[in-house]
């Protein structure tokens, strides 16, 4: 990882630890954030998930926030994630609502 890179145990790490220490609800996906070593990543992965951070990944969070996968913007949400099945699963979506 370059210097240019956000870390995973500092940069999504300490202000998702804060929100939870706030009080809020505070989600993390690990695919977003690099890290210089893997034993960084598992470190900053323990901190997170013992204050209650909610750790996953991208795309399992975009299509959580929708709630309701029958919603019209759930076709358009699968088409745009870059993965094989969500991509097929807006196409099936758009040609139901054609």
């Amino acid at each position: 990882m370059g210097a240019d890179r956000a870390s995973l145990e500092v940069c999504a790490a300490l202000p998702a630890i804060a929100a939870t220490a706030a009080g809020y609800d505070a989600y993390v996906a690990v695919d977003a954030s690099g890290t210089f070593s893997q034993a960084k990543r598992e470190a900053g992965l323990l901190r997170m998930q013992q204050a209650r951070v909610i750790v996953s990944d991208y795309a399992t969070l975009m299509v959580e926030a929708l709630a309701d996968n029958a919603a019209p913007q759930s076709g358009a949400l699968y088409a745009a994630l870059d993965m094989p099945f969500a991509v097929l699963a807006g196409q099936v979506s758009a040609a139901y609502q054609a």
